[in-house]
């Protein structure tokens, strides 16, 4: 007897839909995965230029990154008196994530 039978050809197409299956399973979860990467990497630099900024007087209160609006918010005093140092909290917040950073200022002039 020579060839395969029509259940062996339908194992054999059903182990391969499986295979399919979880390879794409696979593919979307590792997509879904860079794609939150991305959007705490915009997090964390926006809530990092807003500290930075508001060392140098700025204010930032939205920052473009990645295809995201990040919306900063800040907290405490960006010009302590001089000698003085104050702390700063920046928070970060897009598609419903957010983060928060903080940071001294100290007036040292």
């Amino acid at each position: 007897m020579r060839g395969f039978t029509l259940v062996e050809a339908l194992v054999a197409v059903m182990v391969s839909f499986l295979i399919a299956v979880g390879i794409a399973g696979m593919i979307t979860s590792f997509g879904l995965f860079t794609r939150d990467n991305v959007l705490y990497t915009c997090l964390l630099n926006a809530a990092s230029s807003a500290i930075e900024a508001c060392k140098g007087g700025q204010a930032i209160s939205q920052v473009n990154c990645g295809g995201y609006t990040v919306s900063v918010g800040l907290s405490g005093n960006c010009m302590p008196a001089q000698g003085q140092c104050s702390q700063v909290s920046a928070t970060a917040t897009a598609r419903n994530k957010s983060t928060s950073l903080t940071d001294m200022i100290c007036n040292v002039q």
